[in-house]
């Protein structure tokens, strides 16, 4: 329960101190938000969101929209807010689950610790957990731990693997390699070890369709429409254009491995995060990924450690599936900078390396220890018994034993006691470091300035489908209005369709004008104050448009 609890109070904490301090949706969150209400309407999106990782394409699908419409429609302020902590603290406990069944209470605190590493370093997580990106983390996080679950032999936790995964990847189109290739391997182990039990499929059966539920969406666009989605995202990954390329993407790995890593530094500002990796050695990763290998065979045979070979097959996935995504980055003027959030995945793959190898070298020195132990004993049990008689040297064998059962058994609880209270400091300094990142998200001047123009535009006129066009003196915030006011416009009977075709496609096409007579609704954001201004078509016009 404490690995449970500590991994949900960064999501609940944070949300809640959000609210307090008037977070509405803007930008990406308010175009999330509108995406999750279109859900449950004709119009329902069958993509995720715009990614920059591509030019005129989408992430994947729209499973988070799905997660995230009941919410949205309950609570259209915040609905969007608090459903996407619910959904993250599923997604903590699932992992927490899958790897308390491969090692128990220590497999658990691990999983709760690399939650709790990533709210630490990234508080934003957090803040708001809605945003795609850090939203697909969480279930990505969720992934990683049911493909070692299944992978550790635990078959039942691959349904839960292919839907976490599923979310993981449509949520973020950077962790759908990853996603897909650790399905894949877990489905293969799964197959091996029902034949090797001569067991029943069913976990595959249930699974399949999960994956099948999950993907209906996404293939139902690409093959109904004359620009699939997904087709467009293979060849966009493969296009022309520069890339940052592979060794860049060497370069990342091992950021996120060698010491001091990439991870382990806070605030880093988004125009320094290239040159970081650059600076480090291609070779290093290439280094780590053999080492990886190596430990993943030596965990086989001949240290026989199931998991350990599991873990290491995970993080060597998960560290090849990174590479072509760091290697494909398009390079543009604004690419390493906005892309920042990428560098999240430095983290688990930091971690589980250091882990990996870590586990490999203490496990390989304790059953080298064990068996030079076992050698001396048979040596001086051989010239004890010689020396003394068959009852006497069964009765002495037996009390060092059961002497240092207890010693060892206080042991164990004394250093997972000493954990779970590291995990519940881990939590209390995660809430902590929230408070500059709460500040500085709710300082967006976004914000009010679309309560303040919705209300202008209630005032003056009633629910009905609007032109809207945005004037904002501050240029960077003109997108983040604009999406904020459509969503905020919305779910009050207005229909609006945006002005600047390149943000309402990211929409969908419903919400790109092509010159209806419609009010014409623009606002204008100056530094004295918003001021709204309503332009009415024709009447003519008006009444040659029925059903607008």
């Amino acid at each position: 329960m404490i690995a449970h609890v500590a991994a949900w109070v960064p999501f609940v904490a944070g949300p809640l101190r959000l609210v307090q301090d008037g977070w509405r949706p803007v930008g990406d969150e308010a175009a999330i938000a509108l995406r999750s209400w279109d859900s449950l309407t004709a119009h329902g999106p069958l993509v995720g969101q715009a990614t920059r990782l591509g030019h005129g394409v989408f992430d994947p699908g729209p499973l988070q929209y799905w997660l995230l419409a009941v919410p949205a429609h309950i609570d259209p302020v915040h609905g969007s807010l608090w459903g996407a902590a619910l959904c993250c603290m599923a997604a903590a406990s699932l992992a927490i689950e899958a790897a308390w069944s491969v090692l128990g209470a220590a497999g658990g605190l691990c999983a709760s610790g690399l939650i709790l590493g990533l709210t630490l370093w990234q508080p934003s997580v957090a803040l708001p957990p809605s945003w795609n990106p850090w939203f697909g983390m969480m279930f990505f996080l969720a992934a990683l731990s049911a493909g070692w679950a299944v992978i550790s032999g635990h078959r039942r936790w691959w349904p839960a693997l292919v839907i976490t995964a599923s979310i993981a990847a449509q949520a973020h189109l950077m962790f759908a390699l990853g996603s897909a290739a650790l399905v894949l391997l877990a489905l293969v182990a799964g197959l091996v070890d029902t034949v090797r039990a001569r067991s029943g499929y069913w976990w595959a059966v249930i699974g399949l369709l999960a994956g099948a539920a999950c993907w209906s969406a996404p293939a139902i666009q690409q093959f109904t429409s004359p620009d699939g989605n997904l087709a467009a995202l293979i060849r966009s990954s493969s296009g022309s254009g520069r890339r940052t390329g592979t060794a860049f993407g060497l370069k990342a790995l091992t950021a996120a491995v060698q010491p001091v890593p990439f991870w382990w530094r806070t605030r880093v500002p988004s125009s320094a995060i290239a040159g970081m990796i650059s600076h480090r050695s291609a070779g290093f990763a290439v280094a780590v990924l053999l080492l990886l290998a190596v430990v993943g065979v030596v965990a086989v045979r001949p240290l026989r450690c199931r998991p350990l070979a599991a873990l290491a097959t995970v993080s060597l996935v998960l560290s090849l599936a990174a590479l072509p995504t760091y290697s494909s980055i398009p390079v543009r003027n604004t690419s390493l900078r906005t892309l920042g959030y990428l560098t999240t995945l430095l983290l688990p793959i930091g971690l589980l390396c250091w882990l990996v190898v870590g586990s490999g070298a203490v496990l390989a020195g304790w059953r080298a220890a064990a068996h030079v132990r076992a050698l001396a004993g048979a040596r001086g049990s051989s010239s004890d018994t010689a020396a003394a008689g068959p009852q006497e040297a069964r009765a002495g064998g037996s009390e060092p034993a059961a002497a240092g059962a207890a010693p060892a058994r206080w042991g164990v609880r004394g250093v997972a006691a000493a954990a779970a209270l590291l995990i519940a400091a881990g939590s209390a300094l995660a809430v902590w470091r929230q408070s500059p990142t709460i500040r500085a998200v709710t300082a967006d001047t976004a914000m009010q300035a679309s309560l303040v123009a919705s209300r202008q535009i209630e005032r003056e006129l009633r629910g009905q489908p609007i032109a809207l066009s945005v004037h904002d003196a501050d240029a960077a915030a003109l997108g983040r209005l604009t999406l904020a006011l459509t969503w905020v416009l919305t779910p009050v009977g207005y229909g609006p369709e945006v002005v600047r075709a390149r943000l309402a496609r990211e929409l969908g096409d419903r919400y790109v004008f092509h010159g209806q007579p419609i009010p014409q609704v623009a606002v204008r954001v100056r530094h004295d104050g918003i001021s709204v201004r309503v332009t009415m078509p024709p009447a003519g016009l008006a009444r040659a448009a029925p059903g607008r």
